[in-house]
């Protein structure tokens, strides 16, 4: 049966860190790197570039070493984000049977450095919603973050759009250990943590099923983020400018002194009038969740995502 699994094969990490050694500010990848709006989550094989949730570059391939006959890294990006979303004017005329535009005016087709990358940020912004933009922020104030828009599943791919996801996970200081953590973000608007007539919470059933799947698959989880671990450290010793979390080079060193939480925790952030910290539905939703027997301890509000997971304790309840 496929493992959880998270990597890149060496020979996209050799290709990789020769972008990263090359002249300044002449490739993609320094760009990918140095950019403060991305976020790179390791994948099966490949990585995700995110910005505000959305995946502007895959890099590299879950079925190949992701290089290419010459040794370059195989990289896709949705066509979407080629759209360039601040072109003026923004209505063309019509003719009834031609447009009267130039596609170069529409689409961004050649690579300009410190120009592209940013371009293609702008464009993932207009396609994220306020949940993936607040999992952006908790991500970019938390920089023990190691992984993001994580597919739960049995081969850790997330090429199906419905598959299982978790927000975020997250290293920890715990003694002498290393804690990873996950975490589920959530609006305090979202129907999916109101009480239904049958007295049931979608919520609560979710993280359920992403604590069972922790706890079927501990030893798998355990080696995929050892090897992520280990990846950032060999992406950093190639060059690559990459922003690596201190306890992940502990973890690279001594594996056995990482341990998985099996405990998902709870985010719920964006409090409107409806749904403020003292308003009647919120606190009533809030106390619910806060009361159930097997959630209610990992259980976190704050009305902005402004969350910082280290203080967050490692309260649980079961």
């Amino acid at each position: 049966m496929p493992k959880f699994k998270r990597y890149l094969s060496p020979e996209l990490i050799t290709a990789l860190s020769k972008l990263s050694q090359a002249s300044a500010n002449s490739n993609w990848w320094q760009d990918v790197v140095a950019s403060k709006d991305l976020f790179l989550a390791i994948r099966g094989g490949y990585l995700n570039a995110y910005a505000q949730g959305q995946s502007i570059f895959k890099i590299g391939s879950s079925s190949s070493s992701g290089v290419d006959r010459e040794g370059k890294p195989i990289v896709e990006t949705h066509y979407k984000y080629l759209l360039k979303p601040r072109r003026q004017p923004e209505y063309v005329r019509f003719y009834g049977d031609s447009f009267d535009v130039e596609p170069a005016e529409l689409i961004q087709k050649q690579f300009a450095p410190t120009q592209t990358v940013k371009g293609l940020i702008d464009s993932a912004k207009s396609y994220s919603g306020q949940e993936k933009r607040g999992v952006h922020e908790i991500a970019r104030r938390n920089p023990s973050v190691v992984d993001l828009e994580i597919a739960f599943t049995k081969t850790g791919e997330d090429q199906k759009s419905t598959a299982p996801r978790i927000d975020l996970a997250a290293l920890h200081r715990s003694g002498q250990s290393v804690v990873l953590r996950f975490y589920e973000v959530k609006l305090a608007s979202d129907v999916r943590i109101r009480k239904k007539t049958d007295g049931k919470v979608e919520v609560v059933s979710q993280i359920k099923n992403y604590d069972e799947f922790l706890e079927a698959n501990r030893g798998d989880v355990h080696e995929a983020y050892v090897d992520v671990c280990k990846t950032l450290m060999e992406l950093k010793r190639g060059g690559s400018k990459i922003a690596v979390p201190t306890l992940a080079k502990e973890v690279a060193d001594a594996p056995e002194t990482l341990e998985i939480d099996t405990s998902v925790r709870l985010l719920v952030f964006g409090y409107d009038k409806d749904h403020t910290a003292e308003g009647s539905l919120f606190k009533e939703r809030l106390a619910f969740l806060k009361n159930d027997r097997q959630l209610g301890a990992r259980v976190f509000e704050s009305g902005k995502p402004e969350f910082n997971l280290d203080r967050l304790g490692s309260r649980t309840r079961k």
